[in-house]
């Protein structure tokens, strides 16, 4: 079928289905504390539609007959994307990093709503923590680098400048993480399981501090292990966004941030390093505000 055909199909049957009770088909990698918090959410918002829930495993040779798919996690969107219904579907829990290589070739009953924090919020949120911030520092692989320039343009809305690196090998870490803090005043980390991972982790983090600078993100698990703050989505806020996404008009093919997020930080770096931030609550408000402006 032809692209604008197919497109209007997808219009046409979204409207019909969810203008009554649909049938909405949760596609999981394995069941978890977030998986289950995240089905509940959903049905919680849509307490009309009949929302299901069952492991890809289960759907390996066959599509559920349902209305609309939401997926949660990479191993789900792969299942989705091999097979060949037209069921529109929302593929959450997703990177910025595993989306970035099919995102041309996303078919029009897609959506994607990415679990990675958005760049703009990432950056207000470090100009909220640190006021007297003037140039971020980037760090990427290859595998990363087209994705520089909308860092750039976030950091341009937020008037400040950016010092990016490539890491192009595991050795030369160190050296980028030295040079790019010598030329910037904070850290923020991209969705690059390349450079951002538990053997890494320790050198960024000891190499960022000993200058008395911070780390913000690249995403919640990192908190913990010392990085400054972070945006992001908690399981309800993420079927907040996609109840928003499924009452809207259909986007083929658009991939999306979370319209709700929150704020985590690490309140024991925060002090050690001399920083009176506010709470994660007041944080998260603030940025909220912001993005609500003209």
């Amino acid at each position: 079928m032809p692209a604008h055909r197919l497109i209007s199909a997808l219009l046409v049957w979204l409207a019909a289905s969810l203008a009554h009770a649909a049938e909405i088909a949760v596609v999981i990698p394995g069941e978890t504390a977030l998986t289950q918090e995240f089905v509940e959410a959903l049905r919680e918002r849509r307490p009309e539609d009949r929302v299901t829930v069952a492991s890809v495993q289960q759907y390996e040779q066959s599509t559920p007959d349902a209305d609309v798919l939401v997926t949660m996690g990479q191993r789900s969107m792969a299942w989705r994307l091999a097979s060949q219904t037209d069921t529109p579907t929302i593929a959450t829990y997703v990177t910025a990093s595993s989306v970035q290589a099919i995102e041309a070739q996303l078919p029009a009953s897609v959506q994607a709503l990415l679990a990675t924090p958005k760049p703009q919020r990432q950056l207000a949120l470090a100009r909220l923590l640190l006021p007297r911030l003037d140039t971020v520092g980037l760090l990427h692989s290859p595998a990363t680098a087209s994705r520089v320039d909308a860092w750039r343009k976030a950091a341009q809305e937020q008037q400040l400048e950016v010092s990016a690196a490539l890491v192009g090998e595991a050795s030369e870490l160190a050296r980028r993480v030295a040079d790019v803090l010598d030329s910037s005043d904070a850290l923020v980390g991209l969705d690059d399981p390349s450079i951002y991972n538990a053997d890494n982790l320790k050198t960024i983090l000891l190499t960022s501090y000993a200058r008395n600078k911070v780390l913000i993100g690249p995403s919640a698990p990192f908190i913990s292990a010392g990085s400054l703050s972070t945006t992001y989505s908690t399981a309800r806020e993420m079927a907040d966004s996609v109840d928003q996404m499924l009452n809207a008009t259909w986007a083929p093919a658009a991939v999306r941030y979370p319209e709700q997020f929150s704020v985590l930080s690490n309140q024991q770096v925060a002090r050690s390093l001399g920083l009176p931030i506010p709470d994660d609550d007041r944080l998260a408000e603030i940025l909220s505000q912001q993005e609500q402006l003209p």
